[in-house]
This record gives C-alpha cells, structure tokens and sequence, in this order.
C-alpha cells in the first residue's frame, strides 16, 4: 500500500495537469509599437558593411536555450524509432534548378540560424545578425550587411540576432524581424519588425519596435489573414530564469498600411506548461477562412503528443482575444536521446537539438482540407538521429494524424530538418547529414501527394557536400543550425528553395550557407491563383490555373460560391462585387483535378461628416459626429482656426475659434483613408454658420445627398437623405440585376428624411439605393454581408 499511494499521487498530478491544459488563456498584454517610422530604402541606407558583433554575453554562443524542459527528465527506452523508413526512396523525380553560396559568418556567430525566404523576384536569406538579399539566380543585390540596418536611425537598436524574413504572397511585402537586447541581461528588450512598402525588398520599409519586460527568446513568426503571429521561448530580466512561452500577435492589416498604431496582443503561459519551443502557423497560398484561429503547435516526449493551441485575434476588442483550446494529436513514440552529431576527422560533436519542432509548421488550404507539416530530430534507433515529420490535417473539426515517418534509411545522422508542401500536395524535407565517415552536408528527400503514406518516396539528393567539419562552438557538443528553412515558391508554385549551414573546410567558426532550389516532377494537378488576390469593388482580377503533368489537350471550368461566374477560359479575368470562392476543373483524358482560390473584396469607402447646420455664435464648444465605413484611419481638419478634441475619432467636440466667428461659418472636413488595397483617400465636409440665435429657423437650404449607415450592414440599415426639406422622396432598392427589390414614396417632415429598413432575408450581395427629388436623383451602393 506505501506504494501505492504515491503512484496515485503521480496519476492525479498527471491528470490535473492534463485539464489544467485545457484552460483558455487571456490577454497579458495589449500594446502599441514603442516607436514606429518608414526607412529611407534598404540600399541607399545600408552603407555599413557587417562586424564582428560582441559576443560577451553570449559567450561565443547565441542565447537560444535548448533542453530547457528536459532537465531531470527519463527518456523512453532505446529501440528502433516505430516509424523509421530504414529504405531510400527509388523515384529520381528532381530537377535541381539553382545552386549558390549564401552569406557566410560575417558577424562572428556560432550557430548561424540560417533562414530564408523567396518571392517573386528575389531570395532573402538572414544568417542571425546579418542579411542579403539575391535575385533568383543567385546575384546578390544587396548585403551582406547587419541586420539592425533595416532599423538604421531607431532608438534602442542592437544587432542581437535571432532574425526571421517571410515573403507573404497575399499582400506581396515582406516582414523581416529580429530581436535586440541593449539592456541585456536587464530589460526592457525590443522586438523590431519591418513590413516592406513595395514588393521589392531594397526599397522603403514600415518600422515598429515593440517592447517586452521579458526576454523573448526563439522567435518565430508565421503569416496568417488576420495577424502576423510570433511565438517566444521566455526569460526573466536580470536572472534569465526560464518563465513560459509567449504568443504575440502583431496587427498586419494595420501593418501594410503603415499604421503608427499597429497593435500588439501577447499571452504568456506559465513555465510549468508542457508547451515549449511553440510555433505559430505559417500559411503558403490561401489563407484559412475567415474567423480561422491561428495555430501553435509544440512536440512533447512522454507521453508522445503534439499539442495544438488556438489564436483567436479581435482587433476591434483585443481583451476579448484568446489563446488555448488545446488539442493533443497522438504520435509515434519516440526517443530524443542522442549523444551529439558525430564528424569526420575530428571527435568534436554537434548539438542535435532535440526538444522543439523545427522552424517552420507549414499551413496550407486545399479545397477539401486543411494541412499542417512539420518535423523534429529524435534518435532513430543506436543514437542514429533521425528526422521525424508529420502532417496533420483537418476535414471538419479537429486536427488528426494523417501521416508521419522517421526519415533515416542508413546510418548516417540527419537533423535540423525544414519541412514544406507545394500546391500540389508534394512535401519537400531538406536537413543537414553527418557521421564519422561524412563531414556535414545539405540533403534534401520527399513524396508526391498520392505515394504510400509516411513514406518519402525520392531519392535522397545533396545541394551540396560539406568539405569540413565544425570544431568550434563551445565545451561539449559544438551549436549548429539552429534551424534551417524550406520555403516554397510563391510564383512557381511546385518550386522548392532550401538553405542551411556548411564548411568548406574544416575549422572552429568559417561556417558557409547554400542555397538550392529544385522540383519534383508532378502527377497531372492544377493550381488556381489570382493576381490580386485582394481588391476593391469595382476592380477586376486575373484568374489563373496553373496545371502541371498533363499530356494532350486540357479543358478548363470556373465556377464559383457565390454562384453567377462560369469560365472555360484558363486565365479569365473576374470582377467580384462579394467575397467570392472561384472553383477550377481541369480535365486531361479521363482523369479530373480540382482547386480553388478565394478572392477578397473591400468595399467602397463610405464618408459622411454630418449634415451642415447652424451653431449659435455664444457657443464656442460643439459635439461633432460623422459616419465612415471601409477606413483604416480617419482625421478631422478645418477651414478656420478651431480646434478639436481628438482629430482622429469620428466623435468629437469642436472648439470654435475667433477666425471662425470673424469669418461667419466654417467648413469641418471629415477624411479617411481606405483599407488596402484600396488607395484613394476621401473627404466630405460639414458647413456651419454662425448666427445670432435670436431666433433660428430650421434650415432648407442643405444640399441634396444620401448616406446609408452601417454599410456594409448585416441586413438592417438607415437611410438618411439630407436635403429634403419637407419634399416627396421617392425611394428604391434593387439588386446587381436591377431587380427591384423595395419602394417606396416618403415625405419629409423637415430638412433631412431619414428611414430604418432591413433586407436580414435577402441574400448577401450589394444592392443600390435611389433617392430620387423632383429631377434629382442619388444612387448609393449597399453591401449586405
């Protein structure tokens, strides 16, 4: 019995924790950018080449802390890994395309956090405190240069490392961040983020600085709809004690207009949460449906399980985020016990960093689910180290495990994989290999979307063979990665792009990078795009599907959700009025392949700064009101020499000047600015007289307009028609096919008509509102959603 009752103990503390798990987290912290400003562009400003940064405190080692949740901890059992592939696979299906060295170790750091990514036109790689920016043939346009260049002139700025760059496709910019600690160990510390202003990332760029009382460790960021998304490993200010992990999303539609007041939301999770070494989805192609929470996900040992957490953002009330709804997905067991990399020619090991998953956890939407990939280094069996990889998908409402496999077909060690899926499903995994016999080396494997599951299927290829081996990095096993990147070709999209570390020969730092890009030949598929992907009603876009592996003649069918769009065309041009679904059907002979891609639609922006009116002269302070729809900011100015509250909310109060009396009246101009990619800002003023208030009779001058508010609206709106001045108005709704949908004729009983209807049970879409007056007319479009 004296034994069994501590192993109850154990079995409550374990299951206590498990629902503890399940808690759903709130805002920690709600903030606003310490300092933002627009950079000059890169390659005028970016006149320093990179130094030797100092390495004091870090000891001749980036801070990154490894195995900080496995201190004390009992590994599973050596074995054999369940899921190891223990054969090469036999398809000889890649084409590599490009083969070029990358930055090398211009700052003196060991590891060199290699990360990267590709656009259109360009490859930006990052080695930790340093970048370079190439064109897709390998000529460098700019750099190598430090990193904190970017933040050239910004207060706080130090070139600590630990940088990340993400192409988001969506938007066509680039976000680039890294960490800087000036204070260190002492905070604050500063997380600096800049969103490029163009596609082009020499030009111009948007800058933040956003500031953390701890220190926010291993960060990575993924790109979502709704936010650019970062998670952190934490430690205290001072004692750099392990405190948690964080989640942090940053504003992006505030961010790729430029936004001073692009908000932050972070959660912090206590250090005795299981979740460590979190990673935030980061999504290539569509993005999720909106109102899909963003993704964390973090591997744990015993019992084996990825965990899966829920972002849910609200930009309009962030206290009401939230961050939890944790989801565990069962996987092979495994063991992450390795006693270090071996090399050839020297005894000096490698760190295999075996307790996190491995930068990035992919995200991408197909038309009938969604996946996520990932991997992680484990030992294979004999302390092999092996890459284990993972996708998981979703057809309804949960995440389940829809493949995994242990990638070590030999005895030689691979680890610091990168793992990512193209538009047709094929799943590229690239990751350093090493042994005894081997000086460390990039290889890369994969499998076509239809192969035996949990199975790389291609043969195992190199970007390059390593000449030499690492003998330096610090006592014990010597830092190497500490991640690499596979990112996918946003402009070619069965394109893969890797890089990571190598020598070319053997030595204690000169570490070099490369960068390779390559295909795999593809079974028949089709991929749809549309340039743009976002645009304002009224605008049109460029449908495009993209097939690839067919033989003969293909034949083409559009459709789309809403219904009304039908195409045989490959690349049809579309004008949606709605959020609109384009659906593709590509037939080759008897076989049929399918996509999609969604398209969204702003609507126009709507400016109403009130009804002009009369103010008594005595009253020298005024409640002001406007209405603004479709706007990410909006100021009042005036004519005259008054003041205003708050220039910059839609109610306010006016304080009338002197100027103003002298002058007699007064315009207040009421401006906003659209939401991207919309560019033409908008203004309407409000005219005021001043009168003596002996007695005021009601104004009948005002000028003919119509207003509807909210728009767009969820069915129920106002019409508000100034102007009226006690006239027959007639009113009337149709629809996009002129349909009449409502009438009516109205009388006003004053200067302005105003009339509350609802169309709650008609179908979303946009309709037209016509306030006709005598031979007046006004037309105004209305979005129901």
């Amino acid at each position: 019995m004296k034994k069994i009752i501590p192993l109850i103990g154990v079995l409550f503390m374990i299951i206590s924790g498990v629902f503890a798990q399940k808690e759903v987290y709130h805002p920690t912290v709600i903030a606003k950018a310490t300092y933002f400003d627009i950079s000059p562009p890169l390659r005028d400003m970016a006149g320093m080449a990179p130094t030797h940064s100092d390495l004091t405190w870090k000891d001749g080692i980036v801070k990154n802390r490894f195995n900080i949740k496995k201190k004390g901890m009992t590994y599973m059992p050596e074995g054999d890994d369940p899921a190891r592939q223990t054969a090469f696979g036999k398809m000889v299906t890649d084409t590599t395309i490009q083969n070029f060295d990358g930055t090398g170790n211009v700052n003196g750091y060991i590891p060199p956090d290699t990360h990267g990514d590709v656009g259109p036109n360009h490859y930006f790689q990052v080695v930790n405190a340093s970048y370079q920016i190439f064109s897709k043939t390998g000529t460098s346009l700019l750099g190598p240069l430090n990193s904190s260049t970017v933040w050239n002139g910004m207060p706080n700025n130090s070139n600590d490392g630990d940088a990340v760059v993400l192409y988001d496709e969506q938007a066509n910019r680039w976000l680039f961040s890294q960490f800087s600690l000036p204070n260190y160990p002492n905070g604050p510390f500063f997380q600096m983020i800049a969103v490029s202003q163009t596609p082009d990332p020499t030009g111009s760029w948007y800058r933040w600085q956003y500031t953390f009382t701890d220190m926010p460790d291993y960060p990575k960021f993924g790109i979502w709809g709704d936010g650019y998304y970062m998670s952190m490993n934490r430690f205290t200010a001072g004692a750099g004690n392990y405190a948690g992990t964080g989640a942090v999303a940053y504003e992006r539609s505030a961010m790729l207009t430029g936004s001073p007041g692009a908000q932050m939301i972070l959660f912090t999770l206590p250090s005795t949460n299981e979740a460590f070494g979190l990673l935030p989805s980061d999504c290539d192609g569509a993005f999720a449906n909106a109102g899909t929470p963003a993704y964390f996900t973090y591997i744990n040992e015993l019992p084996a399980h990825l965990g899966i957490l829920e972002f849910h953002t609200n930009w309009v009330t962030p206290a009401s985020a939230t961050f939890g709804n944790l989801t565990t997905v069962d996987v092979q067991t495994f063991t992450s016990g390795i006693s270090g990399i071996p090399q050839k020619g020297t005894t000096k090991k490698l760190d295999e960093i075996t307790d996190r998953l491995m930068y990035r956890l992919q995200y991408r939407k197909f038309s009938d689910h969604q996946s996520m990939v990932t991997n992680h280094t484990v030992n294979a069996g004999s302390s092999i180290a092996g890459v284990r990889w993972y996708e998981l998908r979703k057809t309804g409402t949960a995440w389940t495990m829809y493949q995994q496999g242990t990638y070590s077909p030999d005895a030689n060690f691979r680890w610091m994989g990168s793992i990512a899926m193209d538009a047709n499903g094929s799943i590229a995994l690239g990751y350093s290999i090493s042994s005894s016999t081997m000086f460390p080396s990039i290889y890369y494997t994969g499998r076509h979307s239809n192969d035996p599951l949990n199975t790389m299927t291609i043969a195992e290829k190199g970007i390059i063979n390593g000449g030499g081996s690492q003998t330096g990095g610090g006592f014990g096993t010597g830092r190497w990665g500490d991640y690499s990147a596979m990112s996918v070709d946003p402009s070619a999209s069965s394109t893969f792009w890797y890089t990571t570390e190598y020598y070319s020969s053997t030595s204690g730092t000169s570490w070099k990078t490369r960068i390779g890009s390559f295909q795999f030949t593809t079974p028949f598929s089709v991929a749809a795009s549309a340039t743009p992907r976002r645009l304002c009603v009224g605008d049109t876009t460029q449908l495009n599907a993209s097939v690839a592996g067919s033989t003969g003649t293909v034949t083409y069918s559009w459709t789309s959700v809403p219904a009304g769009f039908t195409s045989t065309l490959q690349s049809p041009k579309v004008a949606p009025l709605v959020n609109t679904e384009y659906y593709i059907s590509v037939v080759n002979g008897t076989s049929t392949v399918h996509d999609s891609v969604d398209v969204q639609v702003f609507p126009a922006m709507t400016v109403f700064a009130g009804n002009d009116t009369t103010w008594c002269w005595y009253v020298v302070q005024n409640d002001i009101s406007g209405f603004v729809s479709g706007s990410t900011h909006l100021k009042w100015t005036t004519s005259g020499d008054g003041t205003f509250d708050n220039d910059t909310l839609i109610t306010t109060i006016y304080h009338v000047g002197s100027g103003d009396h002298a002058t007699g009246s007064v315009n207040l101009i009421l401006t906003a600015d659209p939401l991207a990619p919309c560019l033409t800002a908008i203004s309407d003023q409000k005219h005021i007289v001043f009168d003596a208030c002996t007695g005021i009779t009601e104004n009948t001058t005002q000028k003919f307009g119509l207003t509807i508010s909210p728009n767009p609206s969820n069915g129920t709106f106002t019409i508000n028609v100034a102007g009226a001045n006690k006239e027959k108005i007639s009113l009337s709704i149709t629809d996009v096919s002129g349909k009449l949908v409502w009438s009516s004729d109205e009388t006003a009983t004053g200067s302005t008509l105003i009339k509350q209807l609802s169309l709650a049970k008609s179908p979303k879409g946009v309709y037209f509102i016509k306030a006709l007056k005598g031979t007046e007319s006004k037309v105004s479009s209305l979005v129901i959603q």
